[in-house]
This record gives structure tokens, sequence and C-alpha cells, in this order.
């Protein structure tokens, strides 16, 4: 469905919780950006068969949901992770105290 690494959202310049609109407004900034430029730059084809890609993806319910699902399982950190970042007290000037 899609490549190793990709992250449509980025690619689209949108935040994950865009609604269907913003994607398509974002497509079609995006595509008339680069359509122009195609036809002499080779990293600009490249780039507008991203935002293709990522559109065909973000544009469709079912697939944005498959997406969601396999990208954001892979890529948030583990719970460890989440537990041993530093803990600042709210309101409070003192520094952080990190857990070792």
């Amino acid at each position: 469905m899609s490549e190793k690494g990709s992250n449509h959202y980025a690619v689209l310049n949108l935040p994950p919780n865009a609604d269907f609109v913003g994607v398509e407004n974002a497509y079609a900034r995006l595509s008339n950006e680069l359509a122009s430029q195609t036809w002499f730059d080779e990293t600009a084809t490249a780039q507008l068969m991203r935002v293709n890609q990522a559109y065909a993806v973000l544009s469709r319910p079912d697939l944005r949901t498959d997406y969601d699902n396999e990208f954001f399982t892979t890529t948030l950190p583990d719970k460890n992770l989440r537990e041993r970042r530093a803990v600042r007290p709210r309101f409070t000037n003192r520094p952080a105290r990190h857990i070792a």
C-alpha cells in the first residue's frame, strides 16, 4: 500500500487530523505548483508522483484508515520510552528531574 518510511501527511504538508477538504486543497495546491516544473526538473516529477500517491491513499476513507492504523502503530514510541522522559512539574521554576 505505501512505501516503507513514507509519511503521506508530510508529503502533503498536513496534520494527521486533516479532513477531506484539507486533503483536496493541499493536493490541488501542490499538484499545480509541481505540474509547471515537471517538464524541466526530474525531482519535481518524482515529488509529484509522491503527492499523487499520498492523495490516492488519504482521499479514500478505507485506505486512509488502513494507512493510519499501520503508520501510527509503527511510529509511536513505546511505553517505557515515555516513562523515562524528564518529568517537569507544572507552574514551577524548578529544573526538570531526570529519571535514570
